[in-house]
């Protein structure tokens, strides 16, 4: 392989703590890439894990016939009770590691559970070998005790507020660096750039982040100029209870990761859904572990570099974005399809048979015209459309116009809205004490999608900006 061929594992990059109860279940996608499905170098303890990555062969030194390493590339520590999913007994024979391997045909939840001693449950076994730890065991609580001896908890409510506390530990104020910290509600940062919680190894985080079960979500983090780059830079810490949703551009950067790109602390009962855009050394969870990691999951993709792909359709931009399914825990609320009387079939695409490629698409105006008055988006012809390209997934819209301190306000929330149909108008419904005037404002769509057939929540958000013109 060439020098600069990305090395990746589908949990971590390389595992030199403990990794212990944890799983994931990613996609490596296209580029020249060494790659495991769960841990690429393993010098320290992986133990009860498992992975039902899809991953890509790639050429050893030693020959020219492409092997799959469905757990590890490479091992020199200890590896215990751990095995990969594949889904047919016949294609093990593909893997380097295939003593590790398991058929999804062979998978019957009494045996496994007694053969690897597996605190989960096996689940809809035919469709993808779905599993999903206990609930009563994805709960870990540090603070027992700790308010009755005088110990501050810092409560973390809105987005701006965990970007301070980023800011404050980034800095390296050790009021926030060794904080014990609770976060208090869902966040979603619809597609605004974050940086790093301790953004290198000479700023880590040494505190206690308690996620109390919340998740952050639609952030996007960018390594440009940076030596690492995960939702955790580096952790010196604790981090517990927590799910992380959101896209990771490693550009040039060497080490790249979805939840914490040095772990030299521990992580509890924590979920990442990532989709990573790396190029060096990448863990889908974790880049370089040398703590502890236990009960924890990842899913998402892993790809070579950051595409977006666009149909310059005047006045209309059409953006298409392939979606992993099959998430490994259930899908959030359902959430149900918008009245009839407000979305309308569109007649201009013909109907195509739906595959198994899981793919949305959605067109928007680039800008979007709204009376004074009525706050009614003109429709010329339609203000959102879901046209039926061959996609398997309906989505929820959600417009934001941005504020003058530059803050994301929600100004619309659409229902569902099917594969094939469009929505004609809509009026804008700004929060009380805020007045839309006329004039032009930046503004963003954030899309989520869930699967036409089953309801399913897709893994990865999207959001496109656009410009509102109220006159």
């Amino acid at each position: 392989m060439s020098k600069k061929a990305k090395m990746e594992g589908g949990f971590a990059y390389q595992n030199a703590g403990k990794t212990e109860n944890c799983y994931a279940a990613v996609k490596i996608g296209a580029g020249r890439s060494e790659n495991a499905g769960f841990i690429y170098n393993n010098k320290g303890e992986a133990l009860h894990c498992f992975t039902r990555s899809a991953v890509r062969g790639w050429k050893r030194a030693s020959g020219h016939r492409k092997q799959k390493d469905g757990f590890s590339s490479i091992n020199s520590g200890t590896v215990s009770q751990c095995f990969f999913l594949v889904k047919k007994d016949k294609k093990l024979k593909r893997y380097r590691d295939k003593a590790l391997g398991l058929a999804v045909e062979a998978a019957e939840p009494e045996q496994v559970g007694a053969d690897y001693d597996w605190n989960y449950d096996v689940f809809e076994r035919e469709n993808a070998a779905k599993m999903d730890f206990f609930a009563k065991s994805w709960n870990y609580d540090p603070f027992d005790g700790l308010e009755e001896v005088g110990v501050k908890i810092v409560k973390i409510k809105t987005e701006d507020g965990l970007l301070d506390f980023i800011d404050r530990v980034n800095r390296g104020e050790p009021e926030a660096v060794n904080a014990k910290c609770e976060l208090a509600a869902d966040l979603d940062f619809h597609g605004r750039k974050i940086p790093s919680i301790g953004y290198d190894r000479q700023h880590p985080f040494c505190g206690t982040f308690d996620g109390k079960g919340h998740k952050i979500k639609g952030f996007v983090l960018s390594g440009k100029g940076m030596a690492e780059i995960g939702f955790f830079g580096c952790l010196k810490g604790s981090v517990i209870n927590l799910s992380v949703d959101g896209i990771i551009k490693a550009d040039n950067c060497p080490l790249a990761a979805g939840f914490c790109a040095v772990n030299e602390g521990e992580i509890h009962c924590c979920e990442a859904v990532i989709e990573l855009h790396a190029r060096r050394y990448a863990g889908m969870f974790v880049g370089e572990n040398n703590g502890l990691i236990e009960r924890c999951s990842v899913s998402g993709i892993s790809c070579g570099v950051f595409l977006l792909w666009l149909w310059p359709v005047i006045p209309v931009c059409a953006l298409t974005v392939g979606i992993l399914s099959n998430p490994p825990l259930p899908p959030e609320d359902y959430v149900p399809v918008m009245e009839d009387a407000s979305i309308i079939p569109n007649e201009d695409f013909g109907r195509r048979e739906r595959t198994n490629e899981n793919k949305a698409s959605y067109e928007v105006p680039k800008i979007l015209k709204v009376d004074a008055g009525t706050l009614t988006a003109k429709s010329e012809p339609y203000v959102i459309q879901n046209p039926d390209r061959g996609a398997n997934y309906d989505f929820v819209v959600v417009l934001y116009m941005t504020d003058s301190s530059g803050r994301d306000v929600e100004v619309y929330r659409s229902g569902r809205i099917p594969v094939g149909y469009h929505i004609e108008n809509l009026t804008l419904a700004p929060p009380d004490g805020i007045t839309l005037t006329a004039g032009s404002y930046e503004a963003k769509m954030a899309f989520s999608f869930y699967h036409h057939d089953t309801g399913e929540k897709g893994m990865i958000d999207s959001a496109v900006p656009i410009t509102v013109e109220i006159e």
